[in-house]
């Protein structure tokens, strides 16, 4: 699993919105549907990665990650 998560970190990922919420995004790596929800923070961690039944929060954002609005702002 923490293998899996350091891939993950270290990727590219286009996160893309769903329909379940507008703080709910996902992504597809290695033909497995990988979830990125975001939280209340400072509250709460940052974000929470949701995969293979697991949640792990995470406290920073990776740097290679971009979300639609991120999209939106570098065009």
């Amino acid at each position: 699993m923490n293998e899996f998560l350091n891939e993950l970190i270290g990727m590219k990922i286009d996160w893309t919105e769903t329909s379940e919420s507008p703080y709910i995004f996902q992504a597809i790596s290695n033909d497995k549907v990988i979830k990125l929800r975001l939280n209340d923070f400072p509250e709460e961690p940052l974000c929470t990665l949701i995969f293979a039944g697991q949640q792990i929060d995470l406290e920073d954002f990776p740097a290679l990650w971009t979300l639609p609005r991120h999209r939106q702002s570098s065009a």
